[in-house]
Formats: C-alpha cells, sequence, structure tokens
C-alpha cells in the first residue's frame, strides 16, 4: 500500500506541472460540445454521425475528468473542474425537454418554392384544361340561342355573486376559455354592434349608407357612445379588454385567372364569367383598436393577408387566424405573390409551408398568430396545402378537416371505397403553432360540433357514404378506361382517435340511409341526431376510448339542428318539426331531453313553432343566446305564408318542464324587417340591436318596452 502511495504521491506532484493543450480544455470541450450539437440538430439525417462525434467528446472528456480526479491536472491551469453539462442533440440549448405540446411531432417534408410551384402546377393543368372546356361548351350554347383562505364552497359561492352581480349576455362559444368573433358584443354595460347608417346629404336626402361598429351606453338609458366607421364588408369582431379586433374580407382586382384562360382561347370577360373564373382576388385584414376611451376609438394596427378569413379565436392573449388562400400559376415560378401566401406585405417562408402528397387542390389553409399586448407583428405563421373545412379549436389544438370525395382520387382495386376526411392536428401555445399528427376517417362532418377534444382524443362523428367501384374497361382493347361507382350506402360513425391521429375505437353502421345533424359531446358522453324522416337521438358512451358503444336510442318527430347542455341532465335541441309520413317540414320546434339516464334518453317538453319556418341560429351558434344561470334562451325567427313575411325575436325560459315564453318582440317599424336582429341583456333589462343601427330595451320580468334608439 505504501509504495502504491508514493507512486501517486509523484504522478500527482509531476501532474501539477503538466499543460494541457487548449484543445483539450474543459471550457473549450464544452463550448465544442455544444456548438457541434446545435449544427447536427439542424442536419436532417445525420443523427448518428452526431452520435458518434458526441460520444468520442464525451469519451475525452470523461477521461480528463478521471485523471483530474487523481489531482494529474494542473489547479493553475485547468483544475477548476466541474462536471461538464449534458448537452442534449436534439435540444442544442441543454435546456429541460419542451413539452410534447410544444414540440413538432409531425415530420413535415421541407421544400423550395420551386418545388412548391411544381406541386401546384398539376393542379392547374388540370383547372385549366376544365376551364378551357366549359369556355367552349357555353359559347356553343351563345351560338344557338384576499384574508383567510376560502373554502371550495366559498369560491363557488363568491363567483355566483359577481356573475349575478354583473349578470349580462356573452358570445355562444364551443370551448369554454376560447373567443369566438361575432357580429355584436357585450362587456355588462356597453353594447357593440355590427351596423350600417344613412348617410344623407345636407338637405337631409339619402346619399348612402356606412358600415362601422356601433358603441352604446347603457348606463342612464340607452346612448350611442361612438360609431367606428370605414368599413365595407365587416362580418364579425372581437371584444377583447380595451380592444375591437375586426376581419374584414375585401377583394381587388387581378389578371391572373383571366391570362390564364386567355391561354386556352377564352377571349371575352363575359365568357370567362360564365366558365367560372374568377375576376378578383380575395384578401382580407385583421386590425385592432383601442377603445379605452370608448367615445374615441383609435386604431393601432392593421394586418392584411392575401385569401379569405375562414375562422379565427382569442385565447390567452392571443389572436388566431384561418385564412384560406388560391395559389395561381401568375406569370411562372418566380412570381411569388400568385402562389405564395403574402402576409403584410412579405411572403411566407418556404419552410413555413407544408404540401401533403394527398392534396391535389391548390388551397392553402394559412394559420397566423397576434400577440395582442403587443400587436406590432405576426407572432407565428404557418400554411397547409388543403381545402378549407370544419375547424375546431379546443382549449390546446387546432384541428382542421378537409373532405375527399371518392371521385377525388381513383381506388386501386374494384370494391367498396368510402368517403373520407382527412384531418390535421396543430397544438398552440402563447401564439406558436406546433405541427402535432395528421389522419384520416371515413365519412365527412356536420360542423365542427362534430369534433370533439377529451382527455387527449380526439372524438369525430361523420355520415360515412359507401361505394362500390367497378372497373370500366375499353371493349377493344382491355384497357382500363376508370372506374363506375354505381349506388351508394350512407350511414353514421364515430371514431375516437389518439394523440397521433390513429384510429383507437369506433362505431360504425348508425341509422342507415340517414345523417348526422347535430352532434354534441360532455365529458365521457356524446350525443348524436341523424335524420331522414323521424330524429334518433343516439346516446354514446365514451368512458372506453378503446370500445365506445351506444348507450340508448330515442326516436322522435323531426330533428334537432343544434344541441346545447341546458343544465344538469338537460340537452337542448333547436330545429325542424317534420310530418314522420311525408317528410313535410312543419315550422321550427324547440326539445328539451331528459339525460339523466343516457341509456334512456327522453324528450322531456316540446315546443312547436308552426308559425317561423327559418331562424340564423339554425346555422350559426352565435345567433343563439343561451344563459343557462339566467335562464333565457333567445333568437330571431322568421316565417312566410301566402305572400306575407314576418319576423321577430323570440326569448324563452325553461320552468317546471315546460317551455315558457318571455318576450315576443317585433319590429318597430317595417324598415327593420329586411335587417338581421341579435338580442343580449345586462342584469333585468333585454336589449334588441337590429343592424340597421336601431335599439330597444324591455323589462326581461315584464316584457315592457323601456327606451327605444332610433
Amino acid at each position: 500500500m505504501k509504495k502504491e502511495e508514493e507512486i501517486l504521491n509523484k504522478i500527482r506532484e509531476k501532474g501539477k506541472k503538466l499543460e494541457i493543450p487548449p484543445g483539450l480544455a474543459p471550457e473549450w470541450m464544452q463550448e465544442t460540445l455544444k456548438e457541434h450539437a446545435r449544427k447536427q440538430y439542424f442536419r436532417k439525417g445525420r443523427l448518428y454521425p452526431a452520435l458518434a462525434a458526441a460520444a468520442s467528446f464525451f469519451l475525452i472528456a470523461g477521461l480528463l475528468l478521471h485523471i483530474a480526479s487523481l489531482g494529474l491536472l494542473s489547479q493553475k491551469n485547468y483544475l477548476d473542474v466541474k462536471v461538464l453539462p449534458q448537452v442534449e442533440i436534439n435540444n442544442p440549448q441543454g435546456q429541460p425537454e419542451a413539452p410534447k405540446e410544444e414540440q413538432e411531432l409531425l415530420n413535415l417534408p421541407e421544400m423550395t418554392y420551386e418545388e412548391i410551384y411544381a406541386r401546384l402546377s398539376e393542379s392547374w393543368q388540370s383547372y385549366q384544361e376544365d376551364l378551357a372546356y366549359e369556355a367552349r361548351r357555353e359559347a356553343s350554347y351563345d351560338t344557338a340561342g384576499n384574508s383567510a383562505a376560502p373554502t371550495v364552497e366559498q369560491k363557488q359561492e363568491a363567483v355566483k355573486d359577481a356573475e349575478a352581480e354583473s349578470a349580462f349576455g356573452r358570445t355562444n362559444i364551443q370551448t369554454a376559455g376560447v373567443d369566438e368573433a361575432d357580429r355584436i358584443k357585450n362587456d355588462g354595460r356597453y353594447l357593440y354592434q355590427i351596423a350600417r347608417k344613412q348617410i344623407k346629404k345636407e338637405d337631409g336626402a339619402p346619399e348612402g349608407e356606412e358600415q362601422g361598429i356601433q358603441i352604446l351606453d347603457t348606463k342612464d338609458g340607452l346612448k350611442e357612445a361612438a360609431f367606428l366607421e370605414g368599413f365595407e364588408n365587416l362580418e364579425e369582431f372581437y371584444l377583447w379588454e380595451d380592444f375591437i379586433i375586426t376581419i374584414e374580407n375585401k377583394y381587388y382586382e387581378t389578371e391572373d385567372t383571366v391570362s390564364m384562360a386567355k391561354k386556352e382561347g377564352v377571349k371575352e370577360a363575359e365568357d370567362l364569367a360564365v366558365c367560372g373564373a374568377d375576376l378578383q382576388r380575395a384578401y382580407h385584414e385583421i386590425t385592432i383598436y383601442d377603445i379605452a376611451d370608448k367615445s374615441s376609438p383609435k386604431k393601432q394596427k392593421t394586418f392584411t393577408l392575401q385569401g379569405t378569413c375562414e375562422s379565427s379565436r382569442i385565447s390567452e392573449g392571443f389572436f388566431y387566424g384561418i385564412s384560406s388562400f388560391t395559389a395561381m400559376p401568375g406569370e411562372g415560378e418566380k412570381d411569388y405573390d400568385a402562389y405564395i401566401p403574402t402576409l403584410d406585405g412579405s411572403k411566407l417562408s418556404a419552410d413555413k409551408i407544408y404540401c401533403p402528397d394527398y392534396v391535389e387542390g391548390s388551397s392553402f389553409l394559412v394559420l397566423v398568430s397576434i400577440d395582442l399586448s403587443n400587436p406590432t407583428e405576426f407572432a407565428d405563421t404557418r400554411a397547409v396545402l388543403a381545402g378549407s373545412g370544419d375547424c375546431y379549436v379546443s382549449r390546446k389544438n387546432i384541428y382542421m378537416t378537409y373532405y375527399q370525395s371518392v371521385y377525388e382520387k381513383e381506388p386501386l382495386q374494384e370494391g367498396p371505397v368510402l368517403d373520407k376526411t382527412k384531418i390535421l392536428r396543430f397544438s398552440y401555445l402563447k401564439g406558436r403553432f406546433y405541427a402535432q399528427a395528421e389522419g384520416e376517417v371515413p365519412g365527412r362532418t356536420d360542423n365542427s360540433f362534430s369534433l370533439d377534444e377529451y382527455q387527449g382524443d380526439l372524438r369525430i362523428a361523420t355520415t360515412v357514404q359507401e361505394y362500390q367501384a367497378r372497373k370500366i374497361t375499353d371493349d377493344r382493347t382491355g384497357g382500363v378506361l376508370g372506374y363506375d361507382y354505381g349506388e351508394s350506402k350512407e350511414t353514421n360513425a364515430l371514431y375516437v382517435l389518439g394523440r397521433s391521429l390513429n384510429i383507437k375505437g369506433k362505431i360504425e353502421g348508425l341509422a342507415e340511409g340517414e345523417h348526422i345533424k347535430s352532434a354534441r359531446f360532455l365529458g365521457d358522453t356524446g350525443y348524436l341526431v341523424t335524420f331522414r324522416q323521424t330524429d334518433p337521438l343516439f346516446a354514446l358512451d365514451l368512458s372506453d376510448p378503446e370500445n365506445p358503444k351506444v348507450l340508448g336510442e330515442l326516436k322522435i318527430s323531426g330533428f334537432s339542428e343544434y344541441l346545447h347542455y341546458y343544465g344538469e341532465n338537460l340537452l337542448l335541441g333547436i330545429g325542424m318539426e317534420v310530418d314522420e309520413e311525408t317528410g313535410r317540414e312543419e315550422g321550427m320546434k324547440l326539445s328539451m331531453f331528459d339525460i339523466a339516464n343516457p341509456a334512456s334518453p327522453k324528450e322531456r317538453a316540446k315546443l312547436n313553432l308552426k308559425d317561423y319556418n327559418y331562424s340564423e341560429a339554425l346555422w350559426d351558434h352565435h345567433a343563439l343566446l343561451i344563459d343557462t344561470t339566467e335562464n333565457i334562451i333567445g333568437f330571431e325567427a322568421e316565417g312566410s305564408s301566402r305572400g306575407s313575411y314576418w319576423k321577430e325575436y323570440l326569448v324563452y325560459s325553461y320552468e317546471n318542464g315546460a317551455f315558457i315564453q318571455k318576450l315576443r318582440l317585433k319590429p318597430s317599424d317595417d324598415t327593420q324587417t329586411w335587417n338581421r336582429t341579435r338580442g343580449t341583456f345586462i342584469g333585468e333589462t333585454f336589449y334588441i340591436l337590429s343592424e340597421n343601427g336601431t335599439a330597444s330595451s324591455y323589462s326581461l320580468a315584464t316584457g315592457a318596452l323601456i327606451e327605444e334608439l332610433k
């Protein structure tokens, strides 16, 4: 032992005099490792060389550290030795791994502008051929003719009290905490609505009208605080803190389609219109106004984007927009503005564009985000080559669907073929988008309420069209000319998809010959309404995602176009009554379903509204005012008979197992008949807002008119 210690002491003494080459210094090695990892992180397909090189570095580092532990390195020079931090190859900054919601899990292929142009050219060629054919055909037709910590119960009561003091109407949204744009907004004192006001000359004669956002102050009576003007085609807006965010679709003249069609022999603009050529191109503006002073709104920033806004949301202080942009050939590959989305004056970089192989069209879905606390530029931007479809936004994810008919892609063989819905999922957080997964299910969705996210899974309800493909061959050569699909069979289905959008559970073959009219999900249970001549309400058990099943079924006349949970064990349905024998619609109806026992749902109450055969609320959930706490159901309804037409705003409550009419409000004059109206409330006062700029207030208790603003 003595000899070994003497030897080690001598080695240590000599080691103190050793100088380590700078290239092996721990500091140098640490920085080299970091830089090496950074480079390898951005070089796809070179992971193994990176690992090998990194392993070599760590081997040397480990050897030096072991020598240092024996005192062989000079403390003066390099022996303030610290354990080197581990550098992850996939995490070049050496930070903890980000949650999966903040990672690019979908391996999107990178493309250059040239590759994107070549990819789109196939679709353009097909479009040009169709355009030329239609033009020639139409031409031939023309020639022929705060103290001690409160308990949970106290917290809940405090929330209820606060809501009671400031009870007011809010936009009907699909996902709690994710706001949606609407035509009207209410902050508990001020009312905001899109309105058109008459412009008059000095002599009082009408000169035209202008569109804007009318801001009404309800304190001490109805009065207009401001009219935010300067719009042409405004359909919806947001109210967020002291800001109004507007989204307006607009159009500008373009030569793209004209020049493209002329190459195919279409010479006159009239012919272009006849054969479906679009002589204008769409763009839209997102504008943010500061309304801290309600009497004097101030424009803060306008973002301009090519294409049409399809949908949008606001979540946790960020605006998220989804638009559709149609790419055109332009003057060639260098004419980027024609086929690359332009956002606020700059074309989207190629690495932000994804072109799936299964899409054959030339339309992009463009995603943008804006930090509303500092709205000076886009926080993030992405684009996906995909036709526009239904868009569903949960608290964490954006799901975009794209319906693909069997006619869009030829089958590989004879036999059953199904139409499909492609799904793309992006997670979103603090203004950033992360491509997560893509998948598909058979069938088509009805609307965004056909989709629902729960505990990381996506539930999606579809109506499935099944065809039998049959080869068509040339009698002379035997060559395959194409496929004939023949008659189809229609059924309905429910699919449960995992995080990677793989199908993990399903119910298929529901209600053959019918199609889905509405869907709603709550926790482990889902409800579907299908229709042909009766209204089957299916209750679905989704507690086991891998084995969903039908719990119960209720058949009644008519159908519900929209479903809404109305307090505990109640499901409200709004739709149409239908004659069971003839299928003839017999006016609107309200249904209240008892779902206390999902295995045996019951229609507890029904109200037939035979005098009304249409309501915007049947297809736009924003037109429906629902407040389950205040027990208010409000919507505008229209009716007609033998040349007469009428329109009223109806307000109901649900009490003691029946619908009770609280208000039935008619337009104050004939000029309002053709204007859309919306209803909202503040406390015990109900307000009717008309898009012609008029407003009126009523007592919710008595229905008496309080005031009119004309």
